[in-house]
């Protein structure tokens, strides 16, 4: 299988020692912390926190600005959309029934801050976790193995058609491609690329779909590993004191702490 359906970046930190079984806890009460936590305030202590983490953990900063270009334009969109959709607070100013709002712009950086951190925690995992050892882990928590693969391909498949959307769209360019006009215009100009996009998406799954076959993916025969996955002490003290560490925070959010 080729580099390109893995964000995995080996490492001798901490993270990358872990047993997966623990990251996946950990990213689960650190998603469900992003989703449950309300106001600008936490998301983006959240968001510093998690940067903190990925790059004491050894991320090249390379890495986390190409992952910040792929979501800017999702996030531009919540900021420049959401605060005609929840207006509150005092008016700013209103377009005919649209009206922007102090408190409309507050909760679009909120909800740009959460989506950015269901990302970036998310791709801790990915970063710091092999797939054959997130497979492996995915299938001790009782999947069956073909739903491990496919989870962590998934997850690993959608930043290889981002990066082949770049390259289809860098090379239009240099042939003279330009975007220009109104909204609907440039989407038009758009198609010959998703087309590009597609293709190649076909074709990279037929390469993927080969692999996995000469690899035995149908085979009914148990699997043998070659590493096998143990939780250890770290593992352990890492899973009890995350847990922990969520529930304070749970119980320190419903006491208004």
């Amino acid at each position: 299988m080729t580099a390109i359906f893995d964000t995995f970046i080996p490492g001798r930190s901490l993270l990358h020692r872990l047993d997966p079984r623990a990251k996946i806890w950990a990213m689960l009460l650190c998603l469900a912390l992003a989703f449950t936590s309300p106001g600008l305030p936490v998301q983006a202590l959240l968001l510093i926190a998690v940067h903190v983490v990925l790059l004491r953990t050894g991320i090249p900063g390379t890495v986390l600005g190409r992952l910040w270009r792929q979501l800017a334009i999702l996030l531009l969109l919540i900021l420049v959309l959401q605060p005609f959709f929840t207006p509150s607070g005092r008016l700013l100013v209103a377009l005919g029934p649209l009206q922007l709002t102090s408190g409309g712009i507050a909760r679009a950086v909120e909800l740009a801050l959460r989506t950015a951190n269901l990302a970036f925690i998310t791709c801790t995992l990915l970063f710091t976790t092999s797939q054959t050892a997130l497979v492996q882990g995915l299938v001790k928590l009782g999947l069956p193995y073909t739903w491990g693969l496919t989870i962590s391909l998934t997850l690993r498949f959608l930043p290889a058609i981002g990066d082949l959307f770049s390259k289809v769209r860098d090379a239009q360019a240099a042939r003279g491609w330009v975007a220009e006009g109104s909204l609907i215009k440039r989407f038009r100009e758009h198609i010959p690329i998703l087309v590009a996009v597609l293709i190649g998406t076909l074709r990279m799954s037929d390469q993927l779909a080969l692999a996995l076959a000469a690899r035995g993916i149908e085979s009914t025969h148990p699997r043998s590993n070659w590493r096998r996955l143990r939780m250890t002490g770290t593992d352990w003290w890492f899973l009890v004191t995350s847990t922990l560490g969520f529930g304070g925070l749970i119980a320190a959010s419903v006491l208004n702490l």
